[in-house]
């Protein structure tokens, strides 16, 4: 195979990843009743530690306009604090609340579980494979500016 058929054939993989998900289980997060783009700005906060709407929307990019009413909603449901920022008062910094945080470490252990299940029974060295290819993976989108440090 030579490296464009190796790319299609890559790509087609991590397209059957993402499918072979099964439809039929429920989320974990579905009880909070929050959208994927909430979670995003959740996990970016856990990541980051805090941000400012304009880095968020940066990060995801799209207009601060568009993350405006997530974070809202977010700050509606006790999960995000909003807070005045020293350097600008025009502005405000986000952060998770405790209560957020507890989520995100909830959601981040129920998909870990899952996924070291299915580690677990893979041999050993499709296993070593596998984490170089997603170490080069995730150098190269370093490299090309893809990855938001939350790695």
């Amino acid at each position: 195979m030579d490296k464009k058929e190796n790319i299609e054939s890559i790509i087609g993989l991590i397209n059957n990843l993402m499918l072979s998900t099964k439809a039929h289980e429920p989320h974990p997060w579905l009880h909070l009743e929050l959208t994927r783009e909430q979670l995003r700005v959740m996990f970016l906060l856990s990541f980051k530690g805090r941000s400012s709407p304009g880095e968020a929307a940066a990060s995801f990019g799209v207009p601060k306009a568009n993350v405006t009413s997530i974070i809202d909603r977010l700050v509606d449901k006790g999960l995000i604090s909003r807070q005045e920022n020293p350097d600008d008062r025009r502005s405000y910094i986000l952060s998770l609340t405790e209560e957020g945080k507890s989520q995100v470490e909830r959601l981040r252990e129920i998909g870990a579980a899952k996924i070291k299940g299915v580690l677990e029974r893979m041999p050993d060295n499709a296993l070593v494979s596998l984490q170089m290819g997603l170490e080069a993976l995730i150098k190269a989108l370093e490299e090309e500016g893809e990855v938001n440090g939350c790695n």
